[in-house]
């Protein structure tokens, strides 16, 4: 019985040492890649972060979106950029509130003006309606330049939709 004891001891505590290996590997491998994505070394940053993204980090899913948009390193590809920043938009929150902000208003713009995805200015109002939910001290005026585009039944039907969103990324 303490046989069967002390190898499930082991098994266990062999588990948790390598998932503690993981997590402090994929924790340098995001800091360094952030490092070499604010150093503008955009080709080791896409390595890194393309490396860390099938583990579903919301912040290599934004800086990776930051690249496909602007082309940094890489060709621009929208379609991937938007796909990326909308998982961010979702995801950030309890990461880093202020890329989360940034995420939240770059997906805005992006459905404001059709990059990567329809043009709808509904969904643009309400992701600018869940960033300044985020931080309500910012980008009332953008809110309100949206506004001018819907009518009101549009803004509360946005606005009632970011707040589920908004409610279930504070959940998450």
């Amino acid at each position: 019985m303490i046989k069967v004891f002390l190898i499930n001891l082991i098994i266990i505590l062999f588990l948790f040492t390598k998932s503690l290996i993981a997590a402090d590997m994929s924790g340098y491998l995001l800091t360094k890649a952030i490092k070499d994505f604010n150093d503008k070394n955009y080709e080791v940053a896409y390595k890194s972060l393309s490396n860390i993204l099938p583990t579903g980090n919301p912040v290599a899913a934004y800086l990776l979106g930051q690249m496909y948009l602007k082309g940094l390193g890489i060709e621009i590809d929208h379609k991937a950029a938007y796909e990326m920043i909308s998982y961010s938009s979702q995801k950030l929150f309890n990461h880093d509130q202020a890329l989360a902000l940034e995420s939240q208003i770059t997906l805005s713009n992006m459905y404001n003006k059709g990059i990567g995805t329809d043009a709808n200015k509904s969904k643009a109002y309400m992701w600018a309606y869940i960033a300044h939910k985020t931080n309500e001290e910012m980008h009332l005026k953008y809110l309100k330049e949206l506004q001018k585009n819907l009518s009101s039944e549009d803004i509360t039907n946005a606005e009632k939709e970011g707040l589920k969103i908004f409610k279930k990324v504070l959940k998450e």
